[in-house]
């Protein structure tokens, strides 16, 4: 009898083992990939709009993406300098966007404030043993 490697853990995907660390930096991709797709849709969407409205619209798309950036940093890494950053950049990044959400700019940014919501707890938590 063998014992074959299950298929489905998590470092198959590169994730870590531990459940918070993997959702953590699934939860910072997810932002770094919306960040990003807010910047490309931003011809599509504000294409009749002023280049300063679509200015704006892109720069929060960027904000977002480098937000999730430092989020995945901060859990790949083992540097207290990404650690304390995002601990000031999450808090402030889930105001702008709640601000947003509260504003009513639309469903995505209330998945948005949901995702920034999250990373600002898990980056509160103690840095777990690697």
């Amino acid at each position: 009898m063998h014992s074959a490697r299950n298929p489905f853990t998590p470092d198959v995907f590169g994730l870590p083992s531990d459940p918070l660390m993997a959702l953590d930096l699934i939860l910072a991709a997810g932002l770094t990939a919306g960040g990003v797709g807010h910047t490309l849709l931003t011809p599509v969407i504000y294409r009749r709009e002023s280049a300063l409205n679509q200015g704006w619209f892109a720069g929060s798309g960027l904000a977002l993406a480098f937000l999730g950036m430092l989020n995945i940093i901060r859990v790949r890494g083992d540097d207290a300098t990404a650690r304390a950053m995002s601990r000031a950049a999450n808090p402030a990044g889930t105001l702008f966007l709640g601000v947003v959400a509260a504003r009513g700019a639309g469903p995505l940014s209330f998945a948005a404030l949901a995702l920034s919501a999250a990373l600002t707890a898990l980056s509160m938590r103690g840095q777990p043993a690697r």
